[in-house]
């Protein structure tokens, strides 16, 4: 079933009725008509089925048939601190994290941040961001939708370090790996995870002890090297495996 976000909400009473955008897409991309279905959220964790009664380019309307709370997010709060990387790898965490489960999304700019990526966002890039994760949430079932913020220094955005546990993958550790440090830590520190991913060539040894300050768990993810990419969504998948979010519900 096709789902839409409806950040203003939905109606106390009376017809559901679509904004444009989403009565075109309707009608002209998916071609659907009266009497289909399809499902709408909010944001605030419920969802409603609708049905639609009157299908038009300009206009789409519909009813409620049903009302659920689906049980589609994750246990366990992941904040994920990923450094700036070149604008596709980059939207590829966004979209790859939210389907894994991820609540919410740091840019960082750190010391090997160059080029475009280290001018921060422009307006049109944070929506294009925005987007891209809105677009995932519809696609994988979630019903919150992660929050994305304007690309930030490291010293900005561990002036508060978060609470919960904060690991971050690091070439240079060889002997504290991912899965040690989950079983080790208390299950307490496990309601809410912080991880940090550094950018191409990774973090800088300053960078790390920083981080370390800040109460970071260094750990390794194996005897290869990985791309930034490929290391935030091997990361986020292992916590979800280890925690037990990806078994059936």
């Amino acid at each position: 079933m096709h789902r839409f976000y409806l950040p203003d909400g939905m109606p106390a009473e009376g017809p559901v009725r679509f904004p444009r955008d989403i009565a075109r897409q309707l009608s002209r991309v998916l071609r659907m008509r009266a009497g289909e279905e399809i499902g709408v959220f909010d944001g605030s964790g419920t969802e409603w089925t609708i049905e639609l009664d009157d299908v038009s380019s300009r206009s789409v309307e519909g009813h409620v048939v049903d009302v659920t709370r689906p049980s589609t997010e994750p246990r366990v709060d992941i904040t994920l601190y990923q450094s700036l990387i070149d604008a596709a790898q980059f939207e590829l965490v966004l979209q790859k994290g939210v389907e894994l489960g991820v609540k919410r999304f740091i840019p960082l700019l750190t010391e090997r941040v160059s080029g475009a990526g280290s001018t921060g966002a422009s307006e049109g890039r944070q929506a294009r961001w925005a987007r891209i994760i809105q677009e995932a949430v519809e696609q994988s079932g979630r019903v919150f939708v992660p929050e994305v913020v304007a690309p930030v220094a490291m010293d900005a955005a561990f002036a508060n370090p978060p609470t919960g546990l904060l690991i971050v993958p690091w070439e240079g550790e060889t002997s504290s790996s991912l899965r040690e440090v989950l079983k080790t830590q208390d299950a307490g520190s496990h309601d809410a995870i912080s991880i940090v991913i550094g950018p191409k060539g990774g973090l800088t040894g300053a960078e790390i002890e920083f981080l370390k300050q800040c109460g970071a768990l260094p750990v390794t993810l194996g005897s290869r090297i990985l791309r930034a990419e490929t290391a935030a969504i091997a990361t986020v998948a292992a916590v979800m495996y280890e925690l037990g979010d990806l078994e059936a519900s």
